[in-house]
């Protein structure tokens, strides 16, 4: 792919999402559809009085606890469903009732048993996020070459050899691609837990920006979210990416244990 062409491609789809953002707005209240000026200023607002670094924090530190969570707990499910049929049983009804459960629904009722609590964003959001690490964990496990296993306990690795160069190289890479969008739909779900549950973060900042009619200010925390669920994501992606490739031969490593003096024949 080249990048010329799809960073070609993205900056004209922008464009265009603008303008039709613009022409959107064109004789409209601010109050009912602001321009892309209008939110940018308000966005410009937020930014130098501080409100938007606060807010966006506390959002980004509870969508990071909710993901660690649910890596930890969705790669034990996963291992767990992976390596027995009883616990792969056992744990069907549950995944099935965390995929099928509308968030909101878990939002409502842990509102209406603890009241307004910040915690709830962390416990609704890992627990949305789950399912999604524990499938990606679960096939990736099976999807193991049963070859390399196999030539594993021929040669008597030990299972920390195991885990290291057969299993992981082959798990990690479906759980990284999970791994980024569990952190990016993270932000997303933790922003709607806000909404309804918490005092602060920009969840609550949308709610008094929506009740005060101030709509710039929605749109500019909208674009806030979004922008910060993308960063989020590519950040995951290259931050793991490069740690998975420490558990991958390379060639620099063959090399080094080639003699110098070997010549072809």
């Amino acid at each position: 792919m080249s990048a010329p062409r799809y960073l070609l491609g993205a900056a004209a789809c922008i464009v265009a999402l603008v303008a039709g953002w613009h022409q959107l707005s064109l004789g409209r209240s601010p109050a009912v559809m602001p321009s892309p000026a209008e939110t940018l200023t308000a966005w410009w607002g937020l930014l130098v009085d501080g409100t938007l670094a606060v807010e966006l924090a506390i959002t980004l530190g509870r969508a990071a606890a909710a993901t660690g969570a649910a890596l930890v707990v969705g790669v034990l499910i996963g291992w767990a469903a992976s390596v027995s049929a009883v616990a792969d049983g056992f744990l069907a009804p549950l995944r099935a009732i965390l995929q099928g459960l509308p968030p909101i629904v878990l939002i409502v009722c842990l509102v209406l048993w603890f009241g307004s609590d910040p915690a709830i964003t962390i416990v609704v959001t890992a627990t949305v996020m789950t399912p999604l690490v524990a499938a990606a964990t679960t096939a990736a496990l099976r999807a193991v070459d049963p070859h390399l296993r196999e030539l594993a306990a021929g040669l008597r690795l030990s299972r920390t050899r195991r885990i290291m160069f057969v299993i992981g190289p082959a798990v990690l890479p479906p759980i990284v691609g999970a791994a980024g969008a569990v952190a990016s739909g993270a932000v997303r779900v933790a922003v709607m837990a806000e909404l309804l549950s918490a005092p602060d973060g920009v969840g609550a900042a949308i709610a008094q920006a929506r009740t005060l009619l101030q709509t710039p200010e929605l749109f500019a925390w909208a674009l806030t979210i979004i922008s910060a669920a993308l960063v989020v994501d590519v950040a995951i992606r290259f931050l793991v990416g490069r740690w998975s490739a420490l558990f991958s031969p390379g060639e620099g490593a063959v090399s080094a244990r080639t003699p110098a003096d070997t010549k072809s024949r």
